[in-house]
C-alpha cells in the first residue's frame, strides 16, 4: 500500500477536477463558489503532496511522474478553458498552456532512449510554469468565483499576459540545443 500512497493522492486530484468545474460553472448557487475554493485548495495541496510522498516512500517512478503531469495538465487545461468559456479570461491562455505542454511532451518524446516508454523530462521553466498555472487559477478563484476582487480587472489582464510570456520561456528554453545550455562560454573580461 505504501508504494501507491502518491499515485492514489494523484488519483485524488483527477477524481475531484470534474467536481471543481461543476463548482464553478453552478458558483451562483448557494455554497458552490466556497465548495470551489476548498476543492481548489485539496487540489494545489495534492499536486504538492504527491510528489513529496513519492520521495519521502521512495516509490518515485516514471508511471507515478507521467500520471502526475497528466492530472496537472487535464486539471490546468480544464479549469482555464472553463473560465475562458464563462468569458472570464481570453482563449490564448489556456491555449498557451496547451502549447507549452505540447512541446513538453514532444521534447521528451524526441530525447527518449530506445525503449518504447516515454519518460517526461522536465525543465526549471516548465516547473515554474506550472506553478504560477496553479496561482492563476487559485487568483481565478478568489478573484471571480468567490468575486473577492482583490485584483482590479486591469491588473488581472496584465496576469493574463504572464502565460504566454513564461509559456514561450519553458518552449524556448526546449527548442534550444542542448549544448548550448550547458556550455554558455563567458565574455573574456577587460582590464
Amino acid at each position: 500500500m505504501r508504494r501507491h500512497a502518491a499515485n492514489a493522492v494523484t488519483a485524488l486530484r483527477v477524481l475531484l477536477t470534474p467536481v471543481f468545474l461543476w463548482s464553478v460553472a453552478t458558483a451562483g448557487v448557494r455554497g458552490h463558489a466556497l465548495l470551489s475554493a476548498g476543492l481548489f485548495a485539496v487540489i494545489a495541496g495534492s499536486d504538492f503532496l504527491d510528489g513529496q510522498l513519492a520521495r519521502a516512500l521512495r516509490s518515485a517512478s516514471d508511471a507515478g511522474r507521467l500520471l502526475d503531469h497528466a492530472s496537472d495538465i487535464c486539471f490546468v487545461v480544464a479549469s482555464l478553458s472553463l473560465y475562458w468559456w464563462l468569458g472570464i479570461i481570453p482563449w490564448w491562455v489556456p491555449a498557451s498552456v496547451v502549447g507549452a505542454f505540447v512541446v513538453y511532451v514532444g521534447d521528451s518524446w524526441r530525447q527518449r532512449e530506445a525503449s518504447a516508454w516515454v519518460r517526461l523530462i522536465g525543465s526549471r521553466i516548465g516547473h515554474i510554469g506550472g506553478v504560477l498555472n496553479y496561482a492563476l487559477i487559485g487568483i481565478l478563484v478568489g478573484n471571480e468565483t468567490l468575486g473577492i476582487r482583490l485584483l482590479p480587472r486591469g491588473l488581472l489582464e496584465a496576469v493574463f499576459w504572464l502565460v504566454p510570456l513564461y509559456s514561450g520561456a519553458a518552449i524556448a528554453s526546449r527548442l534550444m540545443p542542448r549544448e548550448a545550455l550547458r556550455h554558455h562560454p563567458r565574455a573574456p573580461s577587460r582590464p
